[in-house]
């Protein structure tokens, strides 16, 4: 299902926003799951004419997957993911962050049993450079698939474009500027210039395959956003990727949309369907919260890992071969979170790349 907002859309990032002459609405850099499926169990309870609160938990049990990105090309839509927090580029190069094995005698402030990550060879220093926030599928679905890629260079881009908008409100007497009453809004333009002028969507996919369609409001001052069937597809497991971690027994696991877990950055017993975490890269947590419509109160701020951050796992040796493709299965394009309603509401989704499982010495590369 496709959702593409016709306006600049304004997903609220929990600052204040008051009345006070020079107040600022700052948008999120991207919508967060619950944000997509709030809206889309919205206009569905709508249509089914359900009421609020006495359906409130038929509402709530309808699972979604995403967002994403995708953007129009050919006649049709191209997915786009986060930019992996594994992927780093220096003097012009992309190189591979991994696990590294501890040197006898060293000290971390890792919890117990995690490998730090980082790059093995001390002669690779410099500022990093930037990468694009966004990949391409295809780009995404060769650094998943190759540990690490030969001369790789993501196709990608910033995603929606922020735009701001300055608005003053006019005294209908005196036809001026009312004194003080001067506010900005910020928010995302679904749309990118190369070239020529490119469009850009959000991508939601419904547990239960049920899409709305239409014209509806969505984000912040109501604005408009077109809602369709269709859309890219869930992507289907690489046959290659199976086959590798047959091989291996290792795994990466990244994160596409912000996960919450019960230990912190980490899943609940330190393990991802079974398989034991080894070594995780993380970046800044993802501050949320929302209106609880239920109670008629804010939401209590929670911390989500973000998206594009990355799990080294390893699956257990007693496995078979079909047990590790069962595994596979159920991670792949599944939402992870530790609590079920974080899993309907997107939180969470993931997909598996290779690793070799051997952590590297620092300083042999």
């Amino acid at each position: 299902m496709l959702i593409e907002p016709r306006d600049p859309l304004i997903v609220r990032d929990g600052r204040p926003f008051t009345n006070s002459p020079g107040a600022r609405a700052r948008s999120l850099p991207f919508p967060l799951p619950q944000t997509l499926a709030g809206a889309y169990r919205t206009r569905r309870a709508l249509e089914a004419g359900l009421q609020f609160p006495q359906d409130a938990p038929k509402v709530l049990s309808w699972g979604v997957r995403g967002p994403l990105l995708a953007e129009a090309a050919g006649g049709g839509w191209r997915l786009l993911v986060p930019r992996p927090s594994d992927a780093l580029r220096l003097g012009g190069n992309l190189y591979p962050l991994r696990p590294l094995k501890v040197p006898e005698g060293a000290g971390m402030n890792l919890d117990p049993g995690l490998l730090p990550v980082g790059l093995p060879s001390p002669y690779l220093k410099g500022k990093p450079q930037s990468l694009p926030a966004f990949w391409y599928w295809e780009s995404f679905l060769a650094w998943l698939l190759e540990d690490p890629p030969q001369g790789f260079t993501p196709e990608g881009h910033e995603g929606p474009t922020p735009e701001i908008r300055t608005h003053v409100s006019l005294d209908p007497e005196k036809g001026t500027v009312r004194e003080g009453a001067l506010f900005q809004t910020s928010g995302l333009e679904f749309a990118r210039k190369a070239g020529s002028l490119r469009r850009l969507a959000l991508v939601l996919w419904p547990e239960d395959g049920v899409e709305v369609e239409g014209v509806h409001p969505l984000g912040g001052e109501r604005r408009l956003a077109f809602w369709r069937k269709g859309g890219p597809g869930v992507p289907g497991v690489p046959s290659s990727l199976a086959e590798a971690l047959v091989q291996t027994r290792a795994a990466r696991v990244v994160l596409l949309t912000p996960g919450f877990f019960g230990g912190a950055y980490l899943p609940e017993g330190g393990a991802i369907a079974g398989a034991r975490v080894e070594a995780a890269l993380v970046g800044r947590v993802v501050a949320v919260s929302g209106w609880d419509l239920a109670q008629g109160k804010p939401k209590p701020s929670r911390r989500a890992v973000p998206a594009g951050s990355v799990y080294f796992v390893r699956l257990p040796q007693a496995w078979d071969n079909d047990q590790v493709r069962k595994w596979l299965e159920g991670v792949w394009f599944q939402n992870l979170s530790d609590l079920p309603q974080d899993r309907r509401d997107g939180y969470g989704l993931a997909v598996v790349g290779v690793w070799s499982g051997k952590p590297v010495a620092w300083g042999e590369a």
